[in-house]
């Protein structure tokens, strides 16, 4: 009966927290993109070219696609939860190659201030990331309590470009998005009494991603990288 009792206050407190984190992360991207691109008018924005359009569209369509659906689970809408759940199979990997082809244009065509080495190590990283979390969580989508998270924990590292925005320098940006699957660590804490395997190994990833980010980019085989990727 204990058993029993305690399963309704579990998926109750899910239907609060994972629409709440899909809203925080829509938080901190309309906040980081809001006066580039939604304030511009988005499809109006003076961005740099086509491809850049392309990216950020595909970009907020993940974003909101991951927005509506822990609402509609939460709204016991699973019918349409799984329909819309096969546009991932389509966003997934055309924000990993429209990720990877914007960073190198921007490194084409800009000097960031942080160095292109230390750019381009990161957003590698942070794609990667992205791919495997949450390539993992359709694999896991039979598994509610793994899926969910790993829709969550794959996407909180895509938001260091929306930080980035906040101007807040490299350190706190970091320390922010390293930040953000504690949220779902703590939140297991509370619920389960204990940490669910898949935040456990998000936290791990994006702890090593944030530890080597800078070192890794340090390495000479990035500058080669950068000097290529510029003469392309």
């Amino acid at each position: 009966m204990a058993t029993m009792a305690a399963l309704p206050q579990k998926l109750r407190a899910d239907d609060v927290f994972f629409p709440a984190m899909a809203l925080l992360i829509l938080g901190i991207v309309v906040t980081g993109f809001g006066r580039s691109y939604f304030l511009a008018g988005m499809v109006f924005a003076k961005l740099p070219n086509g491809l850049v359009h392309v990216h950020g569209a595909v970009f907020i369509l993940w974003i909101f696609l991951l927005f509506a659906q822990p609402w509609l689970i939460a709204a016991h809408k699973v019918k349409w939860h799984m329909k819309l759940g096969v546009l991932s199979l389509v966003l997934i990997p055309s924000m990993s190659i429209l990720g990877v082809l914007t960073l190198f244009d921007f490194i084409r065509r800009a000097q960031p201030e942080e160095g292109p080495e230390l750019l381009l190590v990161g957003d590698l990283e942070i794609l990667l990331l992205f791919v495997v979390l949450t390539s993992w969580a359709l694999l896991a989508r039979r598994d509610a309590a793994s899926h969910k998270r790993l829709m969550i924990l794959g996407t909180m590292p895509i938001m260091g470009p929306a930080i980035a925005r906040w101007d807040l320098g490299i350190p706190v940006t970091l320390a922010i998005t390293f930040g953000l699957p504690l949220l779902v660590l703590a939140y297991d804490l509370w619920i389960l009494k204990r940490v669910h395997r898949t935040t456990a190994v998000a936290n791990v990833l994006t702890a090593v991603w944030v530890l080597t980010v800078v070192p890794f980019s340090k390495l000479a085989f990035w500058h080669q990288c950068v000097g290529w990727i510029r003469h392309t």
